[in-house]
């Protein structure tokens, strides 16, 4: 054993050792690594460690925790490099890298140290969370390489295509020290990875005869050991050794595809739509000077959820076992549409050619949100992966639920309403008139 093993003792006074612990790898009093310290009770039912006599005093009286037991935060320097190179094989085509680190600290307050946590710490009736202020940052690692090509003479029109891999290391999870003196207890670790790799491909159609167009598609995988810092919660809670697992993450977009479309009628000389002879003194009318249109199509396919073996009532405390594997299913694609006309309007006021003389641009449009008002679903549930239905209603457990109702059919109803819930949906068509000055 090394000379700082923790050494475990049969009693908090002292007695026979019965294992040791290396940071999280126990093992008994031979040697040989244990996978569950609970194995390593002695005459206490606990695990215990082996206390200096003064700690052990401090410990018999009841004196919850010693002042000396704790040290101060070190300040942590994080290098993170930026490195991007640009490599032109002809005036048409380039390679391009780069390579990034980037680091954060944890932003939800887990790290604030409060000593009434431990104070209060034997008195918890359930497993007491933690506070850990010696968290690492989180880190992000990030590599991309790609190839970008200019397709005509007029160079106006070109293909970009990527590669990228990122890492995230450190990443902030729930999880239960086990057999910690005096009890086990939750805290916040940097145990989570991940990592995003993919392509993408871009087309990008410069302004051409009033007509910009971009077109851009991307295949992403996300995998990872938890999604966010409380994605391990129920693992932590439960009892069970703190496993990590790779999975698909809560953001694994597998395709992604955004289209625009953009056109601008222009004015004067570069005036490029329907025009109207006036009577008066025989000049165009340019009826839709200064007016564009911008049309967008995205496309995405559905992300991960965990799917369930059996349904659970609404506002129940219930809990279903999962069947197959923890986001192992995938909700439906989505599809939206956004629709922006507008118009310019140059203003001018002061006096004519004088450097009094003020200008300002006023924006008129017309903005439609999901143009085509499609229900695109954002939430399921996850006995039925339908968005309006749980599964309840159909199953042998409404029985036992209504028997004893005044009106069954009122129930069942009532619940269809309440299950069909408006937030399980993206928001429907929106439709914004504004006005936008720049000045």
């Amino acid at each position: 054993m090394g000379s700082d093993y923790v050494v475990y003792t049969s009693s908090v006074e002292g007695g026979s050792i019965i294992g040791y612990r290396n940071g999280d790898q126990w093992y008994d009093s031979k040697g040989a690594e244990v996978s569950d310290p609970n194995l390593l009770v002695g005459s206490s039912g606990k695990v215990t460690p082996y206390l200096t006599e003064e700690s052990a005093r401090l410990y018999s009286t009841g004196t919850p925790f010693n002042v000396d037991a704790f040290k101060n935060y070190k300040a942590q320097v994080n290098f993170m490099p930026r490195v991007a190179f640009s490599f032109p094989i002809s005036d048409v085509a380039n390679f391009f890298a780069h390579y990034d680190v980037l680091t954060k600290r944890p932003q939800n307050g887990s790290n604030r140290f409060d000593p009434k946590d431990y104070y209060y710490m034997q008195q918890a009736s359930s497993t007491p969370g933690i506070v850990n202020p010696n968290l690492r940052p989180e880190r992000t690692v990030d590599y991309e390489l790609g190839f970008n090509q200019i397709l005509n003479e007029r160079k106006n029109a070109a293909i970009k295509f990527s590669a990228f891999y990122r890492e995230f290391r450190d990443q902030l999870t729930q999880k239960q020290i086990v057999s910690a003196f005096p009890r086990s207890y939750i805290t916040y670790v940097n145990q989570d990875f991940g990592t995003t790799k993919g392509m993408s491909v871009e087309f990008d159609l410069r302004r051409t005869g009033g007509a910009r167009l971009n077109a851009n598609y991307t295949l992403q995988f996300a995998e990872g050991s938890g999604s966010n810092l409380n994605s391990g919660a129920n693992l932590a809670t439960s009892g069970q050794p703190n496993l990590r697992v790779t999975q698909p993450l809560d953001y694994d977009q597998r395709h992604t595809a955004t289209i625009t479309y953009d056109y601008r009628f222009g004015s004067g000389k570069d005036y490029k739509g329907p025009k109207m002879k006036r009577k008066k003194d025989g000049n165009d009318i340019q009826l839709l000077q200064d007016v564009g249109f911008n049309l967008q199509f995205l496309v995405g396919s559905g992300t991960p959820y965990t799917r369930w073996s059996s349904p659970v009532a609404q506002g129940s405390n219930q809990r279903s076992n999962i069947a197959g594997s923890v986001n192992g299913s995938y909700k439906p694609w989505q599809f939206r549409a956004n629709l922006r006309i507008d118009k310019n309007v140059q203003l001018t006021w002061g006096k004519k050619d004088s450097d009094n003389q003020k200008k300002a641009n006023l924006n008129i449009y017309l903005q439609v949100l999901n143009l085509f008002n499609r229900k695109n679903i954002q939430t399921v549930y996850q006995f039925t992966g339908n968005p309006d239905d749980d599964g309840f209603l159909t199953s042998p457990l409404v029985l036992s639920t209504v028997q004893n109702l005044n009106s069954p059919q009122g129930f069942i109803d009532q619940y269809g309403i309440y299950a069909n819930n408006p937030a399980n949906y993206n928001r429907p068509r929106v439709i914004r008139i504004g006005l936008q000055l720049d000045f």
